[in-house]
Order: structure tokens, then sequence, then C-alpha cells
């Protein structure tokens, strides 16, 4: 047997989610409209259940997850260009710029 055991398990599946790009972005984004979605549908069921209006529970949930995905956008926005040509040998180890 010659080569490189392939990787099994929690390892396979670290290297697997580091290959894809932006995940946090990503799970973020699919958990605030996860969450959001459920509140409108728990909203509504009050709604029907009871005959009260949920409406200010809804607003607070949603206004709390629509402004982690407003952080999470002026993040990217405002973030400072990475510099691609100077690459990742452009410091040394102990920060000092070569």
């Amino acid at each position: 047997m010659t080569g490189r055991r392939k990787k099994k398990g929690l390892a396979a599946v670290r290297v697997w989610l580091s290959a894809i790009p932006h995940l946090f972005a990503k799970v973020m984004v699919l958990h605030c409209v996860a969450c959001g979605t459920a509140a409108s549908f728990y909203a509504l069921r009050i709604l029907s259940r009871t005959g009260h209006d949920g409406s200010g529970l809804l607003a607070v949930i949603l206004g709390f997850f629509g402004g982690e995905l407003l952080l999470l956008c002026l993040k990217k926005i405002l973030a400072e260009p990475r510099d691609t040509a100077a690459g990742p040998s452009s410091t040394s180890p102990d920060g000092a710029v070569k």
C-alpha cells in the first residue's frame, strides 16, 4: 500500500468546510431567514388561535435578525480590500512588513 490514507470522520469534514468561501456569512444568512420565517409563522399562529395581534413580537424578532443581517452586510461592504498581489508572504511571522 502506497500513498496517503484518506482522512476520515471529523478531519474530512473540517477539510471540506474549510474549502467553502464565506461559510460563516452563508450560515448566518440562512439562520436569520429561517428564524424570521419561524417567527412569522408563530405570530400567525398566535393570531389564529387567540385573536390577539402578534405584530409587536414579530417586529422585535424580525428587527433583531434584520439588524444582524445589516451588520453582516456592512462588515462586507466596509471591509478593507485585500491586496492579492502581495500575497501572504508580505509579512513575517512576527508581524513586521518585509
